[in-house]
């Protein structure tokens, strides 16, 4: 009998169909829960098939409901004991010695003991209380449906983080996560990938060395491929960014999914094989839909600033106050809105500030004679060019600048 375990690359018939639109008889569907029965009883069962498992449970609501039934046969079964009734089944040990009987046998008078006293004492013994059976099928069920979500969440995890709140995740295979405020990554490890995908916000990856699963990172518009290496990935506003700050990475546009197998290559030369872009520590490329058919264009990325976007500061050089204000935006609550068009457009030599205390940047703008700030909402810091002869208001620092220092030095030297 095949079974869902022979052939990881054959397709599978009926409902393991990877498509899961062949209709299949019920004969066929008892016999793929009786194959996922007996693989799910080994300990030896991998992850990937229990992905394969999950995937085909979720198929339909049929399958679940077959597996139970399974479940269910077993069960009664084993509390019905019928192997140990079985002829030739062998006998459990008795420390009673039974004497043989002397006398000729009589075939009618023992057909008459074993119609009339053994069967239905075997019948007595053999029958089940309906209410235990009852228990025995619902707690069946509610084991294998905790265990079943159990399983849909350990192979379909999630991490996710709100407004103001950075997370540093070790995940099971070593790679350490830092994930920055407002993202959502979904996990899928299996036993011969590693893939993350970004659907919102920003994260940089530690990723622990193993050439037999790759790590692959995917966003909307772009997918990164590495074995052991550091990187940062970002999604915001329509536009994907991945800085490498260790290591060489690939970088491929044309949204693929996961990259499975053994990587025996650096994924440098992987990326000029497979047709993606190689990245090295230092590189840096921003992607839009505008720029998605594009030639990919390299820009130089700090190494020391991306490390410290992982502890969780932002430093900036030759940036607009608006990129900034932009920026501390996305990470707070707390919103800072640039009033005055010629105030975003200034641009700042270097700042430095934590990427969760956007009243630190505000207070060293307000360093400039000509800046006003006024916080008349709890949520709002506005920030506006001060009127000629006017008084100074009382909302207009959210709190004295870090030593009076212009937003052009660096008051937390690195």
């Amino acid at each position: 009998m095949n079974t869902p375990m022979d052939d990881e690359d054959a397709s599978m018939q009926g409902s393991l169909n990877e498509s899961g639109h062949e209709r299949v008889t019920q004969m066929s569907l008892s016999n793929e829960a009786a194959e996922w029965f007996v693989r799910l009883r080994d300990d030896r069962m991998g992850v990937r098939h229990r992905e394969r498992n999950v995937h085909w449970l979720k198929q339909s609501p049929t399958h679940i409901a077959e597996l139970l039934r399974i479940q269910q046969v077993y069960q009664v079964l084993r509390a019905a004991n019928v192997q140990s009734n079985l002829p030739g089944a062998p006998r459990e040990s008795s420390n009673v010695i039974e004497l043989e009987d002397q006398r000729a046998p009589d075939w009618s008078e023992a057909l008459q003991l074993d119609l009339m006293d053994v069967a239905p004492t075997r019948r007595r013994q053999s029958r089940i209380q309906p209410w235990k059976l009852a228990a025995a099928v619902a707690c069946l069920c509610v084991s294998f449906l905790l265990g079943f979500m159990a399983k849909v969440a350990w192979l379909d995890r999630s991490i996710e983080t709100g407004l103001g709140e950075w997370r540093s995740v070790a995940l099971t295979d070593g790679t350490r996560v830092r994930v920055g405020p407002d993202s959502l990554l979904r996990l899928s490890f299996g036993d011969d990938h590693r893939t993350i995908r970004l659907v919102r916000g920003e994260a940089m990856f530690d990723v622990a060395k193993d050439a037999t699963r790759p790590f692959y990172v995917k966003s909307e518009m772009v997918g990164v491929l590495a074995v052991g290496t550091e990187f940062r990935v970002s999604r915001f506003g329509g536009r994907d960014v991945v800085a490498v700050t260790e290591g060489s990475v690939a970088l491929y546009r044309d949204g693929r999914d996961a990259i499975r197998g053994a990587v025996s290559a650096a994924p440098a030369q992987v990326a000029e094989a497979t047709g993606g872009v190689a990245l090295t520590a230092g590189d840096q490329v921003s992607i839009t839909q505008a720029t998605r058919s594009r030639p990919v264009v390299r820009e130089k990325v700090n190494v020391d600033y991306e490390q410290a976007w992982a502890e969780g500061w932002l430093v900036y050089e030759d940036k607009t106050v608006a990129e900034v204000a932009s920026d501390f935006n996305r990470f707070n609550r707390l919103k800072i809105v640039v009033a005055d068009p010629s105030i975003a457009a200034r641009r700042l030599t270097f700042f430095r500030g934590s990427a969760t205390d956007p009243e630190s940047f505000v207070a060293a703008l307000a360093t400039s004679p000509d800046i006003a700030v006024v916080r008349d909402n709890p949520n709002v810091l506005r920030i506006e060019l001060r009127r000629p002869d006017a008084e100074t208001p009382k909302s207009q620092a959210p709190g004295q600048p870090h030593g009076d220092v212009p937003p052009t030095v660096n008051p937390n030297p690195i």
